[in-house]
């Protein structure tokens, strides 16, 4: 598939109509200044959907009266034209086609339309790139139409950049979205999108986390497996303990039940004591009193035999008259008499009682501390010897069973390890970008090693004067004469000059190792700036770069556009090359 432009033309309702009529080959468009050379390559650009600002375009429009731009590009032998105003509505294109994979109809040059198809799309279709077509934009493979103007630096060097002292392969903006649409017409491969570069970021973050993981779990699983038994004789062990310990276990609750027993019988003891002990307190508060009453009686029954002698009257209490004796109440001393042999009859049966109690108090004391002495033996016994028997075997029995789990977890870890190793597998599997685009990267060493080769076999047949060394530098993407970029000792003429060589490089390259074709390439004023400090190139070097021109004019459509005093001394026309020539007396547009 290949295309050209067929002719650029101009019109309005009070302008004649203005044409210029293109070849396949090499068209060389010359002239003195202000002839309107550069609005023609202005005009195709304005076409294809270019130059949005009114300022981009060097005529007015209500000045001149040109208000209509219609490029004709034939593909196959198919005409397609794109008709776009320069006043009015300027963001439709009207497409007029022949073409089968190019549709008739309005166009926009706005990418963000819905209601309209994007120019910038369809013209992808005059190489055989669909308009679908999407390129990463930034690192994280935002994505971004393929559009031609994504593409202008390759097949447009135009006079503002053409003297660049940067690279002119790259644009002022979006290069990361250029390089990328370089690298789709050589290999014609889909790029990765934003989706799927974040979901392959969150891939690998998950590949590097497993990736620890299995380094913790390979340490941990190590640590692990450090005891020499295997877990099966582990087992065997702590079922050997558990029966020990289910014996001794009997064996304490058989002593235990047993302490408790003449625990229960020490209590027992121990409430007839308490009992003995209130009896014996009682019995002890009545011999008290059964002596004091013994007291008071002998006192009565003594005291009458002291008082039957004296002479001495007894008194009244009352009235103070002495008593006589016959008046004196005997019957109560016979009764105090009876009450103390009776009362001294009562204090020895308690004594007595009180001598049986202590006795049964005594038996109970003896009773009670041999309990407590087989409660204590029993109780030695349970802490010096079964229970530091079961603790023992508990502890043991522990310890296996920690090593028993250990090796559970190095099983478990082993099996963890296979799912992870398995899922980096599925990951290592799984497609995507596995790091940020960088374009100049993706190029590849080749690229620039082959770039470099082209640019000085170009400047070689150019009868470029002076060259020792050229390389093509991926930092700058820009060529290096002699190990020095081209702003060192190079005036603006000579680097228009090999701005020009590096752009037919890079169309050669594509050409030549490309998927899909630059057919065009159009630049104005290769030899610009020679005018200035009288900087001038060798005659040899203005012939060899047109050479260049003619030679690719032979397989791809080439448009220069050059001053009439830089041509060089070429019989242009011999050569079938279409030379359209303005001069003093007519330029493209006719304007008074």
């Amino acid at each position: 598939m290949g295309f050209y432009i067929k002719s650029v033309e101009a019109t309005g309702p009070t302008a004649k109509r203005a044409v210029v009529n293109l070849t396949k080959g090499l068209n060389i468009i010359a002239g003195i200044s202000n002839k309107g050379k550069t609005t023609i390559l202005q005009f195709i650009e304005y076409a294809f959907g270019g130059l949005n600002n009114d300022s981009d375009i060097s005529i007015d429009p209500s000045r001149t009266g040109y208000n209509l731009v219609k490029v004709t590009v034939n593909v196959n032998g198919k005409n397609v034209e794109l008709t776009r105003n320069l006043q009015k509505n300027k963001s439709t294109i009207n497409v007029s086609s022949q073409y089968s994979a190019v549709a008739s109809g309005e166009y926009t040059t706005s990418s963000a339309s819905t209601t309209k198809p994007f120019i910038g799309t369809m013209l992808m279709n005059l190489i055989g790139i669909s308009s679908g077509i999407k390129v990463p934009a930034n690192s994280e493979y935002k994505g971004q139409r393929l559009t031609w103007n994504t593409l202008k630096p390759l097949w447009f060097l135009d006079e503002d950049r053409v003297s660049n002292t940067k690279s002119v392969l790259l644009p002022i903006r979006g290069q990361t979205a250029f390089l990328a649409g370089i690298i789709y017409l050589l290999n014609g491969e889909k790029f990765p999108t934003k989706k799927e570069y974040k979901a392959q970021e969150k891939r690998i973050a998950v590949k590097d986390y497993i990736v620890n993981q299995l380094a913790n779990a390979r340490r941990k699983q190590k640590q692990l497996t450090q005891s020499s038994e295997n877990k099966i004789d582990l087992q065997v062990k702590v079922s050997e303990i558990e029966e020990n310990a289910k014996k001794i276990d009997e064996q304490i609750a058989e002593k235990v039940n047993q302490s408790k027993k003449i625990y229960s019988e020490m209590l027992k003891l121990n409430d007839r004591l308490s009992e003995c002990q209130v009896a014996l307190n009682r019995y002890g508060t009545l011999k008290k009193q059964y002596v004091s009453d013994i007291k008071r009686l002998s006192f009565i029954a003594d005291g009458e035999k002291t008082f039957e002698n004296l002479e001495v009257p007894f008194l009244c209490p009352v009235c103070n008259q002495p008593i006589s004796k016959e008046q004196i109440d005997e019957s109560h001393i016979a009764a105090a008499k009876v009450e103390l042999a009776k009362v001294v009859s009562l204090l020895k049966d308690l004594e007595q009682s009180v001598s049986s109690l202590e006795e049964q108090q005594h038996s109970l004391i003896d009773r009670y501390d041999i309990c407590k002495d087989q409660k204590d033996s029993i109780d030695d016994e349970l802490a010096e010897q079964y229970y530091p028997s079961l603790e023992k075997l508990q502890n043991l029995e522990k310890q296996y069973r920690s090593q028993i789990e250990k090796q559970s977890q190095a099983e478990l870890l082993d099996s963890m390890m296979n799912d992870w190793g398995a899922r980096i597998e599925e990951i290592d599997g799984e497609s995507g970008p596995t790091e940020p685009f960088r374009p100049k990267d993706k190029l590849g060493d080749d690229f620039y090693e082959k770039m470099g080769e082209i640019i000085g076999d170009l400047l070689n047949r150019s009868n470029y004067e002076g060259l020792k060394s050229i390389g093509f530098k991926k930092s700058a993407f820009d060529l290096e004469i002699n190990g020095l970029p081209k702003i060192k000792n190079h005036g603006k003429g000579y680097r228009s000059y090999l701005n020009s060589i590096a752009v037919m490089a890079l169309s050669k390259y594509i050409n030549e190792y490309g998927k899909y074709k630059s057919d065009l390439l159009m630049i104005d004023t290769p030899l610009d700036g020679l005018e200035e400090d009288k900087e001038r190139l060798p005659k040899g070097m203005q012939k060899g770069i047109f050479k260049l021109f003619m030679e690719r004019g032979e397989s791809n459509q080439t448009i220069v556009v050059e001053n009439l005093d830089h041509l060089p001394d070429i019989d242009f026309e011999q050569n079938g090359v279409n030379v359209i020539r303005y001069d003093d007396n007519q330029g493209f547009l006719y304007l008074d």
